[in-house]
């Protein structure tokens, strides 16, 4: 069985090392025009948090976060968690308007009237432990992996699924936006976020703030602190913009004042795939892409695109 996966970022290598977990004796290349450090999820730290994503019906959400929430657990507490630095984080998560919550598998409290003043435009707000990822140390764990164990790696620009048809049993597209031009879903929008990491140690929390529907966040990673964000829908400028790094400095300043003294050590900008709907999907049944694994049928799979609101899990 020869099977394909276009994208090397974290759905597209997570993908490859999961299908090498279960079909062992599988032929499996990993096809994408980048590779860590220069993929989109490289600028995408992540706290898990389990939340409405656009309108990805409910009962899937579920299923795909109690997995994800699994792993990151499994993972955070193997022995080789000080090789892929998926840890434990506590922090806080505030907002005004409509509360959001995370779901109910994190430890959580609400925060005091005390605390709530730390965050003077917020109405609500909570405090819980959840898992971090850090993308730019994952990534090549995984592809460390991924190849240790027979996995095959083709740097090349993929520009029709039409070349790769003759070569592989099954195809798995996790090629982000780049399924905008591969296979012209004009569904997929980006929305161009930009991040700045600093020298801030003293950071121990990590701080979500959503206020009129902008969101603020400071992540302490293992080699910096990154402060966030912009969320700009339909923008496909991948270049640092100055007022842009301006105005989140000066957000996160405002929930953390000690970060006035710090200076940028590196901007990160990445254009997210943002779907309405999160899909993970069956292309409909041809003579090309029928293959049979176990007795069942496989089309063309595919793992695109994230909802609207964002990351609400991540993939594994």
């Amino acid at each position: 069985m020869k099977i394909c996966v276009i994208g090397a970022g974290i759905i597209g290598l997570s993908s490859a090392v999961r299908i090498q977990d279960r079909y062992q004796s599988a032929d499996i290349t990993v096809i994408a025009d980048k590779f860590s450090p220069n993929t989109l999820s490289d600028t995408s730290e992540a706290v898990f948090a389990e939340y409405k994503a656009g309108n990805t019906p409910s009962h899937l959400l579920e299923k795909w976060s109690a997995e994800t929430l699994r792993h990151l657990k499994s993972m955070a507490l193997s022995p080789e968690a000080a090789a892929h630095k998926i840890q434990h984080i506590s922090g806080y998560w505030v907002g005004n308007g409509r509360e959001q919550g995370i779901g109910n598998r994190l430890p959580s409290r609400r925060l005091t009237k005390e605390e709530l003043q730390l965050f003077p435009k917020a109405s609500w707000g909570q405090f819980f432990t959840s898992y971090f990822v850090e993308p730019t140390i994952y990534l090549p764990w995984l592809m460390k992996r991924f190849t240790g164990r027979g996995g095959k790696v083709v740097h090349k620009t993929v520009k029709s699924l039409e070349e790769l048809y003759p070569h592989y049993d099954m195809i798995v597209n996790c090629s982000g936006l780049g399924s905008y031009q591969l296979v012209h879903d004009t569904n997929l929008v980006p929305h161009r976020g930009q991040a700045v990491k600093v020298h801030a140690p003293w950071i121990k929390h990590f701080y979500h703030q959503k206020i009129d529907g902008e969101m603020t966040y400071i992540l302490p990673g293992s080699e910096g602190v990154i402060l966030g964000g912009t969320f700009q829908k339909d923008n496909w400028n991948d270049e640092c913009n100055q007022e842009d790094q301006f105005e989140l400095m000066k957000r996160c300043c405002e929930i953390m004042p000690s970060l006035k003294a710090v200076t940028a050590e590196h901007v990160k900008v990445g254009l997210r795939p943002v779907l309405d709907v999160m899909r993970v999907e069956l292309e409909p049944p041809s003579v090309r892409t029928k293959c049979r694994i176990d007795g069942e049928i496989f089309k063309f799979l595919t793992q695109r695109g994230l909802a609207k609101n964002g990351r609400s899990t991540r993939g594994r």
